[in-house]
């Protein structure tokens, strides 16, 4: 098992979980419950070693702790996995804590300066058209804080220099005949789905909501469908929907297929209209109710090679990239002192771990 994943699990948990949560790219998707903490050994006994680097211990329950947070930026509790998987995903974030710990040490020296931290941050704000109290609030829900987000940045921006140091001319850009020779050999990977692009108007309700909050709520959203028959649809997103960033988007989420990017009940609705068409009633999903406008739709169909070929391109060139920082952090462990205990499961039927890198898609 390949066990060279960079950057490490922690941080790109703590990133992804950022950039999910903060504005959740204006798509109405669920915002996580907080991790539950992990459990704490009695008073006077000593937490179970998974691990030792360099004699440094990697406990269970960090293991544990680091396992809730990644179920939890993918929206779901952490007693949802089942049982036959944990073993297997424990040891996998057991060897990317013994690869950030490793990392660490080699890029402690790089100085990254607090204004490129917060820059970075920045831009994660700007891309999801979110304020610094907004990613506040949404980070809370996931037991984080801005604090911790910067400073899992600042780690992941030491490693990047000091990796890219590393691995400067050891790679070799990908070639058009690459891409070609991808593209033929992997037809499956460009089979585009249907999509439409849709704007919307949202009147936030919660799932556990009175029935007198939803009457009320109900009846708002029916007054502005009402003034969508003559007022400019984009206009009242901006100034009635419960959104973040609805008033710079005019409520637009972009495109975005049948399945996958939102949840069931908007996708069903946005799907049956037409273009320039608008729900014939409120749509009501475990956010509130919805207004929605269909904008655009495409057709599905294989994407064709010109179209495709940045896409693979870009792709040939991560995993070129991929496999020679597998091959520094391979040689930072063979130098290392590092004690695995945890015992290496077999993969329990249907668990199927993604590569380091997936195939491009649109």
């Amino acid at each position: 098992m390949k066990t060279h994943r960079t950057p490490s699990v922690t941080i790109a948990l703590s990133l992804a979980a950022a950039a999910a949560v903060i504005g959740a790219d204006a798509k109405p998707k669920a915002a996580p419950a907080p991790p539950k903490p992990a459990a704490q050994k009695p008073a006077g006994q000593p937490a179970e070693v998974a691990a030792t680097v360099n004699g440094e211990a990697i406990t269970m329950g960090e293991i544990e702790e680091a396992f809730s947070r990644a179920a939890a930026s993918r929206g779901m509790p952490a007693d949802a996995v089942p049982a036959d998987q944990k073993p297997q995903i424990f040891r996998m974030l057991l060897d990317d804590m013994i690869n950030e710990r490793l990392m660490n040490k080699a890029c402690a020296s790089v100085k990254v300066e607090a204004a490129a931290v917060d820059a970075e941050f920045a831009k994660i704000l700007k891309g999801r058209n979110a304020t610094e109290e907004d990613a506040k609030k949404e980070l809370a829900q996931m037991g984080m804080t801005i604090e911790k987000v910067k400073a899992d940045i600042q780690k992941r921006m030491q490693q990047r220099q000091w990796v890219d140091e590393q691995i400067k001319g050891k790679t070799t850009d990908a070639s058009d005949a690459d891409a070609k020779d991808f593209y033929e050999k992997n037809p499956q990977h460009f089979d585009k789905p249907e999509e439409v692009r849709a704007s919307h108007i949202l009147f936030r309700l919660t799932p556990d909501a009175s029935p007198e909050k939803v009457t009320e709520t109900l009846k708002k959203a029916e007054g502005a469908m009402a003034r969508t028959k003559k007022e400019d649809f984009a206009k009242l997103a901006g100034e009635l929907s419960e959104e973040p960033g609805a008033a710079e988007r005019g409520g637009d989420l972009n495109f975005f297929p049948r399945q996958g990017a939102m949840v069931e009940p908007f996708a069903l609705a946005a799907f049956k209209l037409k273009k320039d068409e608008i729900s014939p009633e409120p749509v009501r999903t475990e956010f509130g109710y919805h207004i929605i406008k269909v904008t655009d739709r495409k057709a599905g169909g294989k994407q064709p090679f010109e179209e495709s070929k940045p896409q693979i391109l870009a792709f040939l060139e991560r995993n070129r990239k991929q496999s020679a920082i597998e091959g520094v952090i391979e040689s930072l462990r063979k130098t290392a002192d590092v004690k695995v205990n945890l015992p290496s499961p077999a993969a329990p039927a249907g668990l199927t771990i993604p590569p380091a890198g997936q195939p491009p898609k649109k």
